[in-house]
């Protein structure tokens, strides 16, 4: 919607000699042009952006600096809207059907939903087993180490915001990120130390790694200093 405004406009200002007069008068005419784009392209009313804001923000640019329509990538941008995505939704809606309904407690985050990330994940099984007692994160600890302590901790902690925009890196979304989270935070105190953020980052590269994330941390992925505590609370 916003390529056929932005195209409209600058056609409108070719040849034009009295620019601002006539950039006036499309601003003006905004709720008019929106009309005549849903008429023509057949797009709905609701689709457009709210006119009175758009009309503000229309006063600081030049119109005939705006890029033309490109009708080949509108014509693959319809096919992806029309074809791909309709492909993914019924996925998208088997992936809800089978997350599970878990909440983080403690810490910010209580009675939150997966710390600072939204809900949702389907469930898979955690690649990796444990060879007797040793931490199967313990090999790739330096390099998570590294990265920890360059996001300044506090009291040998990081809060969910800096664990949240060093995950959001990894591109993966927010409800994959969500469930690794629930998974790291094992004290839950919506906070991660230095082995919880290993294994947060761990998860990740299984992750990208094309596997899936258990239900519930085994024991072999619960951090040395986590096993005690955990071990007393069941």
């Amino acid at each position: 919607v916003h390529a056929y405004i932005m195209s409209y406009l600058k056609k409108e200002m070719r040849g034009v000699l009295r620019k601002e007069n006539k950039k006036k008068q499309l601003i003006s005419n905004l709720p008019e042009i929106f009309r005549n784009i849903q008429l023509e392209h057949h797009i709905s009313a609701g689709d457009f952006p709210d006119f009175e804001r758009m009309q503000e923000q229309l006063r600081v640019h030049d119109f005939s600096k705006f890029p033309s329509l490109k009708p080949k990538m509108m014509d693959e941008l319809d096919h992806m809207l029309t074809y791909d995505v309709a492909k993914l939704m019924p996925l998208v809606r088997q992936e809800e059907l089978e997350m599970p309904e878990q909440l983080v407690h403690g810490g910010a985050f209580d009675g939150t939903s997966n710390g600072p990330f939204v809900e949702g994940i389907a469930d898979g099984t955690c690649e990796g087993a444990d060879d007797g007692d040793e931490w199967v994160v313990t090999k790739d600890k330096p390099k998570y180490d590294e990265i920890f302590y360059n996001l300044s901790p506090m009291d040998g902690k990081i809060n969910g915001m800096k664990a949240k925009n060093w995950m959001i890196t990894t591109k993966l979304p927010n409800s994959v990120l969500g469930r690794i989270w629930k998974l790291s935070d094992v004290d839950q105190d919506g906070m991660l130390d230095d082995e919880e953020f290993a294994l947060a980052n761990h998860l990740i590269e299984v992750k990208l790694d094309g596997h899936g994330l258990p239900t519930e941390l085994p024991g072999y992925l619960v951090p040395p200093s986590k096993r005690r505590q955990v071990g007393s609370a069941e």
